[in-house]
């Protein structure tokens, strides 16, 4: 049976012209290797090379947002997990980066200890969403990097969004996958009442376009053609350098092929939103 009718996907259908509402964007992947954070910092630090005020929010406890964005080296006080167990406001805790139009809220290992303490409670599901009250005005775009899980920091990054970008990659068998995540994207809407829609899915390490149309095709997939950014990130080894220098790409190498995609998928994001 297609993907969709299984999941009875109705209110995923999306009219691309009438996406007005608010523009956070939850990044997720549910299989590690997916180019998830990845996809999060350099779409975030694209938004900013166009001048769009952008917050990146690191939700995962690995942090690799945070540690490839290149802030450690401006020095930072606070994190995520500072503002989840109340010791700072959220406004406090946001971090400054070397593009004038790029803010992170940062985290680190503890944010699984606090994560844990939170996770009892499922009012506490919408705690991120709650914060970003405060904040929202603020920005033209606030970017959440979502971990590879189905705990509470993942239910939390997704709650506290309107839209879902969804990183694949066609290296990973992922129809099972896709299915869990759809699961939880039906948990979150109907436990919280958010309006949660899948915005995107961004294709990451491709050569050809027809490598997309294949990969869906082989999963059982094609139903999410429409779905599937006309953008895709192409395999480039600049991706790791710039990751082993802990910067976004854009300033690593704006010209490689890989940052030419991202900035193209931010234009495409600002062009809907």
């Amino acid at each position: 049976m297609a993907v969709l009718k299984i999941m009875g996907l109705i209110f995923f259908s999306i009219v691309r012209k009438y996406m007005d509402m608010s523009k956070v964007l939850t990044i997720s992947g549910q299989k590690g290797g997916s180019g998830k954070s990845v996809t999060a910092l350099n779409l975030a630090a694209s938004l900013a090379l166009y001048e769009k005020k952008t917050l990146l929010i690191d939700c995962d406890p690995q942090g690799s947002a945070t540690q490839w964005s290149g802030i450690k080296s401006l020095g930072y006080l606070f994190n995520l997990s500072s503002v989840l167990s109340g010791k700072v406001t959220i406004i406090e805790a946001i971090a400054k980066t070397e593009f004038n139009y790029l803010d992170i809220l940062p985290a680190g290992f503890d944010l699984f200890q606090v994560a844990s303490k939170l996770a009892g409670t499922i009012a506490n599901e919408k705690i991120v969403r709650l914060f970003l009250e405060d904040i929202e005005p603020e920005y033209d775009y606030i970017i959440i990097d979502c971990p590879s899980s189905y705990g509470f920091l993942s239910v939390a990054a997704l709650t506290a969004a309107d839209w879902l970008i969804i990183a694949m990659c066609p290296r990973h068998n992922c129809l099972e996958d896709f299915h869990c995540l759809l699961k939880l994207i039906k948990y979150v809407r109907d436990t919280h009442e958010t309006p949660l829609k899948i915005a995107s899915i961004l294709f990451n390490r491709c050569k050809i376009n027809t490598e997309i149309k294949r990969f869906l095709a082989d999963q059982k997939m094609s139903e999410l053609n429409d779905l599937v950014s006309k953008t895709f990130i192409p395999e480039d080894g600049a991706v790791k350098r710039a990751i082993d220098k802990k910067l976004p790409l854009v300033l690593y190498d704006v010209k490689c092929p890989a940052a030419s995609a991202y900035l193209s998928f931010a234009k495409e994001m600002v062009s809907v939103f």
